[in-house]
């Protein structure tokens, strides 16, 4: 009888013990489990019903009260709170899309509860069953969006966006990547031509705003071989450029002057676009100084093209008649 007694009361203590230890469990796990299940959502759809200002002008007086309630970054929400100020200065209209998911939105005060948090609040889909004019819409086709101001703020990596959306002054937050810096990739023009092997390359380009600007597009290679930068310069290479004047105007200048001997067969200038606005001339002469009339590219004759061949039979030595 004594050895039931002392075994039914070793399960009763297992089981007080084991009872004790599942509420602690529960007390412990009780912020993670609630976060859970703020992550999995809840739902911004009664727009309007919980207003967190009455007005836009009462909304802005409170704007540090509700930033400071935020778990925003203390670098982030002061940012907001001085730009920003009393009066909301700085916003721009934008619209707040279904699905979108608010990391947190200022709610109510509402029938049963003061001011509170949302965490983590997808905007609900809200469909639009007619058109202004009385059209029934096919069911799911359209959908509203809310209408806000939006203020962003770049933050170490993430692109902080804060809402104050018209139908409710529930001030919200949520955040991205920040923006990537979309770098503009330079169009380069190229003039293509023949040269045989041994012979002399004369080229110059004329303008009435002087030089080129510096530019990685300002380049020559011969055949397929590497890019390099423009070179033999010559400022004393003669060019017709009175002739170049009367396509360019009197203040026609020739600040790029270069003569190069040939490697290869295939020779090609490459420039910035600004060749587009000035006239290109290019020649070529033989080991006995004999040369060829110039060939002239002049702004119209690009015709917005970013590679223009010269053909071969264009080549016509000097016979005294050439521009001048």
């Amino acid at each position: 009888m004594k050895v039931n007694i002392v075994m039914a009361a070793e399960t009763i203590l297992w089981l007080v013990l084991g009872a004790v230890a599942t509420f602690a469990l529960l007390t412990l796990l009780a912020p993670f489990l609630s976060a859970a299940n703020a992550a999995d959502g809840e739902k911004w759809k009664n727009w309007g019903a919980a207003p967190y200002a009455a007005s836009q002008e009462e909304a802005c007086r409170k704007t540090s009260l509700a930033i400071d309630g935020f778990n925003m970054p203390p670098t982030v929400k002061e940012h907001f709170k001085t730009e920003l100020g009393a009066t909301c200065k700085g916003g721009k209209e934008a619209l707040i899309l279904p699905h979108e998911l608010l990391e947190q939105m200022w709610s109510g005060p509402a029938r049963h509860k003061g001011p509170h948090l949302m965490n983590r609040a997808a905007v609900e889909e809200l469909p639009v069953a007619k058109s202004p004019d009385g059209r029934p819409y096919r069911k799911g086709s359209v959908v509203e969006a809310a209408k806000t101001f939006k203020w962003t703020f770049v933050h170490e990596g993430k692109t902080y966006v804060l809402y104050l959306p018209y139908v409710c002054f529930n001030w919200s937050w949520t955040y991205g990547p920040a923006p990537v810096a979309v770098v503009a990739v330079e169009k380069c023009v190229e003039l293509v031509f023949n040269a045989p092997v041994g012979m002399k390359v004369r080229w110059g380009a004329a303008t009435t705003t002087g030089p080129f600007p510096l530019s990685l597009c300002n380049a020559q290679r011969e055949g397929n071989g590497t890019w390099l930068p423009w070179h033999g310069q010559c400022d004393t290479c003669p060019f017709a450029i009175e002739y170049i004047r009367r396509i360019l105007g009197d203040a026609t200048q020739m600040p790029h002057r270069h003569l190069y001997s040939t490697k290869e067969l295939r020779q090609t200038l490459r420039f910035s676009d600004a060749v587009q606005n000035a006239v290109v001339s290019v020649c070529l002469e033989d080991a006995d100084g004999k040369r060829t009339c110039g060939v002239y590219m002049r702004p119209e004759d690009w015709k917005s093209r970013t590679q223009v061949e010269i053909p071969d039979p264009m080549w016509k030595w000097d016979d005294a008649n050439c521009p001048k």
